[in-house]
């Protein structure tokens, strides 16, 4: 990658986490940089190239995340989500401005609601019902396994959004552990043994951190 435009990426997100996305424009970017506005065009003509760009990069480093530790088991699991959320983390300010996203950024739009959600959900799925094979998890019926389902689901994508209510931006890589908490105690009225055995054993991982 060109020098100039990972500098450019790189300060971008972490200004985009500071304030958001919303609150930082190309000419406040190219000032900051100690840019020119044509030189920082040059990189990325709009705002909603350079915001795509990035969005681009977190679907990746999820997909590589997804693709590194595959899911044996329900701590495997868990395990993977910590390393999901921390990313998510890095990427704070594209999960806190989602709903405007989706709603300005027309590619962000298409390609999150083709392809991306198509295979987090296809990822997400597969995996609890490996989990129910493997004998980690055990559901009573099949709207069971499918509230757990879109109940991870929704809790990985908004935990930010609540987060940030009750603390500032700079300070939610503290609230982190209480989310992945909430995450492993989804789980434990479906846990068989062995299930309560790996969700203890991540519990006391995270006390650990």
């Amino acid at each position: 990658m060109n020098a100039t435009r990972e500098k450019i990426i790189k300060r971008a997100l972490e200004l985009f986490n500071l304030k958001g996305i919303e609150y930082v424009g190309m000419r406040e970017l190219a000032a900051d940089l100690g840019m020119r506005i044509g030189n920082l065009t040059y990189y990325f003509p709009t705002k909603d190239d350079l915001v795509f760009t990035i969005s681009q990069a977190y679907t990746e480093s999820n997909s590589s995340i997804h693709s590194d530790f595959p899911v044996r088991s329900l701590y495997d699991f868990l395990h993977k989500n910590k390393l999901l959320f921390e990313n998510g983390l890095k990427y704070q300010c594209l999960l806190l401005s989602m709903v405007h996203l989706m709603e300005q950024n027309s590619r962000i739009a298409a390609n999150y609601q083709g392809k991306v959600m198509q295979n987090r959900m296809s990822s997400l799925t597969h995996d609890i019902e490996l989990l129910e094979a493997n004998e980690y998890l055990k559901f009573s019926c099949e709207d069971d396994k499918l509230l757990i389902i879109s109940s991870n689901s929704l809790q990985s994508r908004f935990w930010l959004s609540e987060a940030v209510l009750t603390e500032s931006r700079q300070n939610l890589a503290l609230q982190m552990g209480h989310y992945l908490t909430m995450k492993a105690h989804l789980f434990r009225p479906y846990a068989t043994k062995k299930g309560i055995k790996d969700i203890e054993r991540f519990l006391l991982d995270l006390s650990d951190d």
